[in-house]
């Protein structure tokens, strides 16, 4: 068990000792560590740690403290053992990684910081890895778990490191809170940080991870969502950011003429005039966007909008005013958030939101795009840069605590009402603040990653085919955490390089989730069998949205190939290229009898059923997937 903590440039690296049962001593005696351990039941315990400054006087000036790490003892026994590794923010994968496999970020910088979470370094050796918030391991061979998790959001970012030999053998496992701030370090001072649960259990890991979100968002105070879940129309996928006030019309008269049985009509990102400056439109939009929301509205619609509202760009009006509110490294040199060529081949940059200037712009922004434009569907993008390092104004918040206390500030605005869909958002500090949530990167018009993206080793780079692994190994958040939001829906034939299965097998997913469906299309140029496909996907989703489903086989491929819906809908799948038997270990025992139509097609599907009729086993096409009611 150790601790970072810094004075100016120098760093000291300090461990404790232990003096008593639970606890600990630095070596550096300016801090003491008490662990409460309590033991719910013979598989369960929670720990409850607090770090105490010993001395008698507050820190130095220039003090700050990096990490807490807390050496966790408990382990199974056995080999074969592969954790589910869970990513930082919307668009990390999230997905199995076996014995031997290398935890390695993306080559290139920007791509991690942007992706996965600043304060993690993955140290790319086989057999050691990170996982974000929680870990949960398991063995195919002889069916034992164990589960690491945190228990609260917390002030301070969580995450667990863990070690496996080449055999499956589970080595060190640990704890890792990320300070990266100077806390209130009063004399004798105690800090509380997030509760540790530590769970074995036998047998059937997807359940215990829905379990797990339950639990969690009980804890939490999420409220009881509805039933109904939002579906919509949204611009990006189709028109990106060369959308104008004449093709939004466009498409919001086809919503109607198409009887589209849709409730949000959403505008993405091409409105604004810079990154920044949220409430100036560009050229492309004359009238202005309260118009287009009245318009939204006359017609039966809710209002939707985008805005990365943590972002802003050199060129915006916003950083030529206030540019003591911009994030800055220790030189006073603004930090880049990321490089998105759409918006020009330089860098944009990211608020200091703990700085009274951004905070009250924030409260602007918001209150005129819902009070006075009247859009009450709001997806706020971007938001991991509201906690990338720098030199903030409010010194004392961590990371997770500023961003915490930012989206505290946006609900508090926007009130209760509005919609708020987080995205490229860290996950746990945002459960309660957010009615829906991106579980995925982007989808793309194209199933597999692009080749630059697959030399760069970037795991987490746009495809459908990535995106749609974290919308079944994120599935169970759905009701547990908030709404889950899978991404856009595309199924146009133009402008589209996936095939018809891929396109039914994206549709499957998306549906039997329950979670939130959108569409990305031209409405005003798809075809009419697309159509058609579309409006059964909203179907099975409508009759989806009440429940969580649960995700199968998530440690046996990493792309989990089927998912149950407990409203009477399993999916099956096969995401590969080449025909391929599919055997499926099934989470409850089949009840209706054959013969089991496909929903999409209506025929008969060929299936072996066990005796017990607890597992299907069927061969499947190339992309090929069935929907069956069960």
């Amino acid at each position: 068990m150790k601790i970072q903590y810094r004075v100016y440039d120098s760093i000291t690296l300090s461990s404790f000792l232990p003096t008593k049962p639970g606890l600990f001593v630095s070596e550096c005696k300016k801090f003491e560590l008490q662990i409460v351990s309590t033991s719910v039941s013979k598989a369960e315990t929670i720990l409850s740690p607090k770090l105490i400054w010993r001395e008698s006087t507050r820190p130095e000036v220039g003090f700050s403290v990096d990490f807490l790490e807390l050496d966790l003892d408990t382990r199974l026994d056995g080999n074969g053992f592969q954790l589910f590794q869970h990513g930082y923010q919307s668009w990390s994968l999230s997905k199995k990684m076996n014995s031997g496999e290398e935890d390695r970020s993306p080559r290139l910088a920007f791509l991690q910081y942007s992706q996965e979470n600043i304060y993690s370094k993955h140290s790319g050796k086989p057999g050691e890895y990170i996982s974000e918030y929680f870990a949960l391991l398991y063995s195919n061979y002889n069916g034992h778990g164990l589960l690491f998790a945190s228990l609260d959001r917390g002030e301070f970012g969580i995450k667990f490191n863990v070690r496996l030999t080449d055999s499956g053998e589970m080595g060190k496992v640990s704890a890792i809170y990320d300070f990266y701030c100077l806390p209130d370090l009063r004399p004798n001072a105690k800090l509380a940080i997030s509760k540790i649960k530590v769970e074995s259990f036998v047998k059937d890991p997807e359940k215990k991870l829905a379990g797990y979100f339950r639990e969690l968002g009980e804890k939490l105070g999420t409220p009881v969502f509805p039933k109904k879940v939002p579906t919509g129309w949204c611009s990006w996928y189709y028109y990106y950011t060369k959308i104008s006030q004449k093709n939004i019309l466009e498409n919001l008269a086809k919503v109607r003429e198409q009887n589209l049985p849709i409730e949000f009509f959403q505008i993405d990102d091409g409105y604004q005039k810079e990154i920044g400056d949220w409430l100036v439109p560009n050229d492309k939009f004359p009238g202005g966007m309260r118009i287009l929301a009245d318009e939204i509205k006359r017609v039966g619609l809710k209002p939707g909008i985008w805005l990365a509202p943590f972002l802003v760009r050199k060129k915006s009006e916003f950083f030529r005013k206030y540019p003591e509110a911009i994030l800055k490294d220790e030189n006073g040199k603004p930090i880049p958030a990321l490089y998105q060529p759409l918006w020009g081949l330089d860098a944009t940059y990211a608020l200091d939101i703990t700085h009274p200037t951004s905070l009250s712009y924030l409260e602007k922004v918001f209150s005129t795009i819902v009070k006075e434009w009247g859009y009450s569907y709001l997806k706020l993008d971007f938001l991991y840069a509201g906690l990338l390092p720098g030199e903030v104004y409010k010194k004392s918040l961590s990371p997770q605590g500023r961003y915490m206390e930012a989206l505290q500030l946006i609900r508090k605005t926007v009130g209760k009402n509005t919609f708020l869909l987080g995205c490229g958002a860290p996950m746990l500090p945002s459960v309660g603040f957010f009615d829906g949530m991106r579980i995925s990167c982007d989808v793309t018009p194209f199933w597999n990653q692009e080749k630059i993206r697959v030399f760069l080793k970037d795991r987490n780079a746009l495809s459908t085919k990535t995106a749609l692994t974290n919308d079944l190994t994120r599935a169970s958040m759905h009701r547990n955490l908030w709404l889950n939001d899978p991404d856009c829906l595309l199924v146009r034939k133009k402008k589209n390089k996936m095939n018809e299965s891929q396109t039914i097998l994206m549709a499957s997913i998306m549906a039997i989730s329950g979670g939130m469906l959108l569409v990305s299309d031209d409405l005003t140029k798809l075809e009419p069998e697309r159509l058609q496909l579309l409006k059964k996907a909203f179907q099975l989703n409508a009759d989806c949205q009440a429940h969580t489903p649960i995700p199968i086989g998530i440690f046996e491929e990493d792309f989990p190939q089927a998912m149950y819906n407990p409203a009477g809908f399993l999916g099956i799948w096969n995401p590969t290229e080449t025909t391929k038997k599919v055997k499926i270990r099934l989470p409850f025992t089949i009840k209706s009898k054959e013969p089991y139509l496909d929903y999409w097609t209506g025929t008969i599907v060929d299936l072996e059923l066990s005796a017990k009729k607890d597992s299907i086993e069927m061969e499947l096409p190339a992309y090929g997937s069935v929907v069956l009611s069960v």
